[in-house]
């Protein structure tokens, strides 16, 4: 049994214990002022001016312009670096214009809300009642304004006409929205697949219904009352504002290059050019506390609230605002990329707080969620995530959802469909229980903690999988900033044949044993050992015309995506047709003509051709033949797979 301490002792843990309480509630007042001191503007902006030089730096970035606001207040805005290397004019948050890419997105949502507010749009009737040019009924389903607001509409992403160098390649919105129109091939409100196309369509939506242009609506109706007097729509930008916008401008040779101004064909999905300081106006009208409303309250919590998601144990879509965790806080958000800019709008609903940055070269496209990160933990640090402990049966889990990937967000109709295998996700299991995703050389893991649910291993990040509604495996997964490619989009299992793997070994393979076996031929033939007779020499050189040209195709086809405009920092063909792209788009028509041929000879080699044809066809070299023939039915076949067996562009 424990002794009883002496009543002296007592009296003295007592008022020992009494000391340490006062003391902390004296000490308390002065904790929280130091908290408050830590987030006063000053404090902020100091934090900033210490971050943002080193990214600018470390990321290869002349410019940058950052804004925050609170509680109804711009809390600061802030320039950093240069706006023009030529003349070395230093950004100026007040005057230099950044261009926004998709950020500008929610200024689209923005307008189309003020409509569904006053009653004017209807978030549930099918657009075609608004329109006055149709969209197919491919599915039984119609496509809605709330299809829109959450990128589910399910139409193909076509990136021919998204980027143009010239204004004469721009069309007017309506021309571009039937000109460009995609095919539907998810049924509306199925699959999350980020739309340029489904941006534009809401943004016409509005001049529909509003009787006005979609940049005069903006500049009436949001620019105007929110005092944003230095953003603008118009692409090139109004003579008043042109000679303030920002360069782009992209490292080359430890240098740096200017690049031109890029023309967005879906103007209202990224064209927008503005300052921070106009931006922390239109972060504040989607805060409390606005000083100035362009929206109701009811209506800015509807947007906040959340429309879509595939699994409620993941992060989604709200109404046009996309969500985020961040150090288990709810973030509404939107970033945006045009080329040589880059920019991102950060919310949190729940402290009355917003964030917007912009930089002028390709190295904001990452620093942008960098710069949000690290504002996280310094002002909203949590304790880091538990560690995670596989369950027993983690290789059963993991084993079903293991596979190659392609993302929603694609071109299905046309050539472009290919691409899907550069930006494919694979997913593997990996040494530890864990479900390794990887995603351009990019490797993240996941361990399972639900039946198709996964955790990040390092960080309070999940990945879900879910049965799509082609019944094939998808998988979506909360934003995570190592995958921005996946980030507004589902991807689904890629079908064995085709994957990476099986479309490369086929191709090599093909091309291999055919420009192999036309040089054997040739040499055979040099020798003299065999006399050939002409049908012999032909079968010959069309499979060895065939290697050839599939050799081509691939060259051309890698040279298409390499012809890099090194001022742009994008290939030539993004911005239009190519003469190699014309080329590439040639062979494959060539190749099924060849093909053709190959199955005639194989055929003639078979029946023989005259005793010559008999004599010299035996089975080694009819098999040989046949093999070869088989080769390139099937590569024929992958090539239609991806649409690749069309006549050139014009």
């Amino acid at each position: 049994m424990q002794a009883t301490p002496p009543f002296g002792y007592r009296l003295s843990a007592i008022g020992y214990v009494c000391i340490v309480v006062l003391v902390g509630l004296l000490g308390a007042p002065a904790r929280v002022a130091a908290q408050a001191d830590s987030q006063s503007p000053t404090a902020m902006q100091a934090f900033f001016d210490e971050l943002l030089p080193a990214q600018l730096e470390q990321a290869q970035i002349p410019g940058a312009a950052l804004a925050g606001v609170k509680a109804g207040e711009v809390l600061f805005v802030q320039g950093y670096g240069y706006a023009d290397l030529e003349s070395r004019r230093p950004v100026d948050p007040a005057q230099t214009l950044f261009r926004t890419g998709s950020t500008a997105k929610p200024v689209t949502w923005t307008a189309l809300m003020q409509l569904v507010e006053q009653g004017r749009i209807d978030l549930r009737a099918d657009v075609n009642a608004y329109l006055d040019f149709n969209i197919p009924a491919t599915f039984a389903e119609p496509i809605t304004p709330a299809h829109l607001l959450s990128h589910t509409a399910g139409f193909e992403d076509v990136g021919e006409g998204l980027f143009v160098l010239t204004p004469e390649a721009t069309m007017p919105l309506r021309d571009y929205l039937i000109a460009r129109q995609p095919a539907r091939v998810f049924p509306p409100g199925a699959v999350q697949a980020y739309s340029n196309y489904g941006t534009a369509l809401a943004a016409y939506l509005v001049e529909r219904v509003s009787g006005m242009s979609f940049d005069q609506y903006v500049a009436e109706q949001i620019f105007a009352p929110l005092g944003m007097e230095r953003s603008t729509l118009d692409q090139p930008l109004p003579a008043q504002l042109a000679a303030d916008l920002a360069g782009g401008y992209a490292p080359h040779n430890g240098d740096f290059l200017r690049g031109d101004f890029v023309f967005v064909g879906p103007y209202p999905a990224g064209a927008m050019s503005t300052t921070v300081t106009d931006m922390a106006q239109f972060m504040l009208a989607h805060l409390p506390g606005s000083p100035t409303s362009i929206l109701q309250p009811t209506t800015i919590q509807q947007m906040q609230q959340r429309l879509y998601t595939p699994d409620p144990r993941i992060d989604g879509m709200a109404h046009g605002w996309m969500e985020r965790t961040s150090n288990g806080r709810r973030v509404l958000y939107h970033r945006g990329a045009i080329v040589h800019f880059s920019a991102g709008m950060y919310l949190l609903p729940e402290e009355h707080l917003g964030l917007y940055v912009a930089y002028n070269a390709p190295g904001g496209a990452a620093a942008t969620d960098e710069l949000w990160n690290a504002f996280m933990d310094r002002y909203y640090s949590t304790s880091p995530a538990p560690a995670l402990t596989p369950p027993a049966d983690a290789a059963v889990h993991i084993s079903g959802y293991t596979g190659e990937y392609h993302l929603a967000r694609a071109e299905f109709s046309g050539g472009g469909k290919v691409l899907r295998l550069l930006e494919a996700a694979h997913v593997s299991a990996g040494p530890r229980d864990e479900l390794l995703v990887m995603v351009e050389g990019v490797t993240e893991a996941y361990v399972p903690v639900a039946p198709g649910l996964f955790r990040h291993r390092e960080r309070a990040m999940y990945l879900a999988f879910f049965s799509g509604p082609d019944g094939r495996t998808w998988f979506s997964l909360d934003g995570n900033p190592a995958f921005v490619g996946l980030t507004g989009t589902a991807a689904f299992r890629a079908p064995w044949y085709a994957t990476t793997p099986v479309t490369v070994i086929l191709l090599l393979a093909t091309i291999a044993v055919s420009v192999l076996s036309g040089v054997g031929w040739l040499i055979r033939a040099w020798r003299g050992k065999h006399a050939q007779p002409l049908s012999a020499r032909l079968a010959r050189w069309i499979a060895g015309a065939f290697g050839l040209g599939l050799l081509g195709f691939v060259v051309t086809f890698v040279g298409a995506l390499t012809d890099t405009d090194s001022a742009n920092v994008m290939p030539h063909v993004f911005f239009g047709p190519t003469p190699l792209l014309q080329i590439m788009l040639t062979l494959p028509w060539l190749l099924a003509l060849l093909g053709a041929g190959m199955v005639l000879f194989s055929g003639m080699a078979w029946r023989g051709a005259g005793n010559a044809g008999k004599a010299y066809w035996n089975l080694p070299s009819r098999l040989h033949y046949t093999g070869l023939t088989m080769l390139a039915l099937a590569t024929l076949a992958l090539l239609g797979y991806w649409n690749l067996l069309a006549f050139p562009m014009t």
